[in-house]
């Protein structure tokens, strides 16, 4: 799939091949998962704009987050409430 970006305030553009187009949800979970486990067990990632590291050994692995029933959120800037 090809991806059109825009560069120079928007004067320039230039086309690139992207992999996986979709970035949320399962998707990147999986690959984030598969990026994790081929680091070594004592590298360290910067996070924080490069201020801060963490070793990947114990970075939080994800999970899937389960939403239970009679769950409550808020929509409509606040002013709806909805049960899942």
């Amino acid at each position: 799939m090809k991806s059109q970006i825009s560069m120079n305030k928007g004067t320039q553009s230039i086309q690139l091949e992207i992999g996986i187009p979709n970035w949320s949800g399962e998707h990147f979970k999986t690959y984030q998962d598969e990026k994790m486990t081929s680091l070594p067990a004592n590298s360290t990632m910067l996070t924080k704009r490069g201020t801060a590291g963490i070793r990947s050994s114990v970075y939080p692995k994800s999970r899937p987050r389960i939403i239970p029933a009679g769950y409550r959120i808020n929509s409509a800037k606040g002013t709806a409430t909805r049960t899942l």
